[in-house]
Formats: structure tokens, sequence, C-alpha cells
């Protein structure tokens, strides 16, 4: 029977397939590990769907159930991840099963926080949505990888690793054992607690109940209790002959590094966002290669604590700093200048980082979580993995994050920070400012930002004055909706996460970092901003 759906041994179109389902086919072309995949293209008739779930049992053994992920035409690329927008599905290897997972993947490109997320990234319209079925693996222990590549070589990386599978580590619930390195296969270890761990279930073990016991390793004789199941998946309770074994071994991080290095030269990156799965076999499966969207966050030195600090500690996610006072919910009136304070950050929270808070902090997870890349596309301080942030750090205190340092500097220390002058040179930096000053300070500044929101009454900028010692711009935050007159010599730029900077055409390009001063030209806060 010929059958309309393309698998992940053929030359696949991004179009068609989306762009996850066809960077697998690449790499499975090189000869890299790639489980077997079968894609219901961007598209594909409702009405053809349940023969489809039908077909792709028929044609994908799966012992553990089946996983339906996105595979949209937008995400992965180069300058928009999409990381953790859309719905991933693990389902039973059966029709009805399978069929509603096959949709819910496909509803999950209409959900308002991928259309606020995509306009900010300049990524219009519907994403259009294919999905790649596979079969579950059962793993040993798996994870993310970043890295840098030159000449063949991972120069510079970032393993984070979780026995069973990743999903508690990607979305941020748990903090996985993290390995640092490069150039080279060695690295330095930083060991995590991991309490439980999750499986895919076989039919027999999807209906034992809570208490009965598993084989993680049969090879090791190693069993496991279960804590809970569902939805085809089983929570296990962490082994204790398992609890002080590393998980990741210095053989397989080095076989893994090799195969990200070969992943980046079959899809030209010089920085690449790899998930990988190492099987009980010990076999390695790569199942998902990727653009890395913003740099690994340059780890600078902590600033020396003061007598009064209180200065909490822990993952540098997203570089620069903020100030601001801590909030630990957000609303339809986001938390545009303030500190969030979380657990980690599903879909629901992207709105309210599209409206410009100061920084983010997280109990729990990494770097390569999706909190942390998406923090880092849109430019905003974040440190993760900070355990005691909820208790620690009240609303409405007045904390600064370093994303860089990894530090969160809790009142009455950041108050003090700003008797002084700048901390350091502003020559880099845009100043944001709601009114401009005739003339303008000279205090070093790249640039200065007029900023003109909603509540400022509709602007002609036709009549516009950008003279000045260094260029003036206008940010416009958000989607504004009153008229605006782009100014002659000046042209619009869409700043992700921000809004659209209207900025002169002879200017040199505009800084990527803004800055809020206070009225002594001390920083209250500071964020990058990408284009």
């Amino acid at each position: 029977m010929t059958t309309a759906l393309p698998s992940l041994d053929e030359d696949l179109n991004c179009e068609s397939a989306g762009a996850k389902a066809t960077a697998l086919a690449r790499l499975a072309a090189a000869g890299l590990p790639i489980p077997p995949g079968v894609v219901v293209p961007a598209g594909h008739p409702e009405e053809q769907l349940a023969a489809a779930a039908r077909e792709i049992i028929g044609r994908l053994p799966a012992p553990y159930g089946l996983i339906a992920r996105s595979s949209a035409a937008d995400e992965d690329s180069h300058a928009a991840s999409f990381a953790g927008l859309f719905t991933s599905h693990i389902a039973a290897a059966e029709p009805a099963a399978l069929l509603y997972a096959v949709r819910a993947v496909r509803a999950s490109a209409h959900h308002p926080t991928v259309t606020a997320y995509g306009q900010a990234m300049g990524v219009t319209g519907v994403p259009r949505m294919a999905v790649l079925v596979q079969a579950a693996l059962r793993p040993a222990c798996s994870g993310v990888l970043a890295a840098e590549v030159t000449e063949g070589r991972c120069t510079r990386w970032r393993i984070e690793a979780v026995r069973g599978l990743a999903e508690p580590l990607v979305c941020g619930r748990v903090t996985g054992e993290t390995h640092t390195g490069g150039p080279g296969p060695d690295g330095t270890v930083r060991p995590a607690l991991q309490e439980t761990i999750q499986l895919p279930a076989t039919a027999a073990e999807s209906a034992m109940p809570p208490g009965e016991w598993v084989d993680l390793d049969p090879g090791a004789g190693i069993r496991a209790k279960i804590q809970t199941s569902g939805a085809g998946v089983l929570h296990l309770y962490t082994p204790a002959d398992l609890a002080d074994r590393p998980v990741l071994i210095a053989e397989a991080r080095g076989r893994l590094l090799a195969a990200a290095a070969r992943a980046a030269a079959a899809l030209g990156l010089e920085r690449v966002d790899v998930e990988w799965v190492i099987d009980t076999d010990g076999k390695l499966h790569l199942v998902q290669a990727r653009p890395l969207t913003a740099p690994l966050t340059d780890h600078t030195a902590a600033r020396p604590p003061a007598d009064n600090d209180r200065v909490l500690r822990g993952i540098a996610a997203a570089p620069g700093t903020g100030t601001g006072l801590a909030v630990h919910a957000f609303g339809d009136a986001g938390i545009a200048g303030q500190v969030l304070v979380c657990d980690a950050l599903g879909p629901e929270a992207v709105p309210a980082l599209l409206t410009g808070p100061a920084a983010a902090v997280a109990t729990t997870g990494g770097e390569l979580s999706h909190t942390a890349i998406i923090t880092r596309e849109l430019g905003i301080p974040c440190v993760t993995n900070v355990t005691d942030a909820r208790t620690a750090i009240t609303t409405g205190t007045t904390v600064e994050v370093d994303g860089g340092a990894g530090t969160v500097r809790v009142a009455p220390a950041v108050p003090a920070q700003r008797t002084g002058p700048t901390a350091r040179p502003l020559t880099a930096t845009a100043v944001l400012v709601r009114a401009l000053e005739h003339p303008a300070p000279d205090d070093g500044r790249a640039a200065t930002l007029l900023w003109h929101d909603e509540h400022t009454p509709a602007l002609d900028l036709a009549g516009y004055d950008g003279d000045g010692p260094h260029p003036v711009g206008v940010l416009v935050p958000g989607d504004f909706s009153a008229p605006v007159t782009v100014p002659p010599g000046c042209s619009p730029i869409r700043l992700p996460g921000l809004g659209t900077l209207l900025w002169p055409h002879g200017a040199p390009p505009p800084p990527t970092e803004i800055a809020v001063l206070g009225p002594d030209g001390q920083i209250l806060h500071r964020r990058t901003v990408t284009r």
C-alpha cells in the first residue's frame, strides 16, 4: 500500500513536514542515530487523521507507546525556538489514543501564547503544524546539550541530564546533573538530587497500582517502585542503588559530544541545541537538533557582598541585570519592570514575559530549560534553581537579579547601590526616558530612547527632532494601536519582547542594551535586547 505519510528516512520539505522532522531527516541521512518516525504533514485533512493513526501504528513497533511531537515550519529556527510552547503527547499504541494526541498537537498551534510569542519574534500568522510520531524510547537517561562548534568539535558546551524521560528537565521542574566544558570531552560535573524517575510504560505496567515494582535496568537487576502512573507514563521512586551514581558517564558524554558536532555539521550550524536519549542498552539516540537561538550565558563574577547584603545564589541562565519589585504571580496587566519569582515557567507565563519584566527568578530548572531559553531570547535576565526564592523573597521586596553571575540580592542591599555613580560606562547602552531633555545629558550613553505608550496621547512624529550628541529613537512598546507616523529619515525596527523602535537612518545600529537610570545616574534596570 502506498502511503501519503512521509517518514524520517526520506528527504522532507520544511513547509510540509515542519522544521523538527526535516532536521531529523537530514541527520538520519548523515548516518546519525535517529529513532524512526512518521510525519502527519501540515494541512493533512482532518477527516483522514483516523486512518493516518491506524497506519502509523502499523508502521511503528511501539512496546512503550508512541509520542506525538510538534513540527511546525517556524519552530526551531535561528531566531525563534518556540521552546515548550507546543504540545507533545505520549499515547498508547491504539488508534483512538494516537488520534487524540495528534489532534492535541495540531491544536496547540492556535494557542494565544503561541500567537503572542510569534509576533514578538517576528513570526506572523498561525504556524503550519505537522506532527511527528515516533515510538517512545525507554531511556536510562536523557537530556539536553548546547554547544558552540568549531572545525567539527564542540569547543564550548553544556549538558544537562536526568534519569528516565527528559520532560521534567526541559520544562524546568527539576534541575539535572550538569556537565560543562570545552574544547574536548573532559568537563566539570555538578551532581543533582533526583527523587523520581519518569518512564514510558508498557500496557501491562500502565495497569499496575502504586507500590508495585517494575524493571528499571533489567541488565543490572535494578528495580524501582511505582509512585503514580497515568497518561502512559510511570513515575518511579529513584532506587537507593542509583542515588549516588552519575547519570551520564564520561564515555557516554564523549559519544554525545561527537554526535552533536556531527549534527551541527549536517545542519550547517555553529551553535547547536540537541535533545538526546541513551536507552537501557546504552545506545545513543538524537531526538531533536536545532539552532541555539541565544549563546550560552557568559558567566560573570558576582559582585562582592556588602555587610548588609542578603544574596541568594542559583544558576546563571540568561545574562544581564535587572532591579525591581518582586512579584509571585502575574495577570492580564503584565509585570513590566518587576521581578517575577516563580517555579518552572510554563507556556502560560510567556505573555507576562512579553510585557517587559525587569528579570525572572525560578526555584528550579537549569540553563537549558525552556525558562532559560525563552528568557535569553527575550533578553530578560534570569537566574534558575534558586531553591528558596519563594520563601526568601516576599512580594513587593526590591531585588537585583544578575543573570550572568547567578545571584539575587534582596533589599536592603539594593537601595544602597543607588547612592553612587553609574556602576559601569554607558558606552554600549541606550537610556530609556519618558521625556527628552534639552540638551541631552553628556553621560557617555550610546543613545537615548523616548518611551511612548498607550497612556500617552497619540503622536504625530513627523516633526520629531532627533538632533543631539548621540542618536535618539522612539520605543513604541507592545502591539501599539494608536496611530503613529514614522518620521522622515527613520525606520521601524521590531524588538522582540519590547515593541517597535523608530530609529534614524544615518545612525549606527541601535545598541543591544537598554537601561533605566535613577535621578543620580545609577542604573536601576538593565536588559539586553535582540532583533
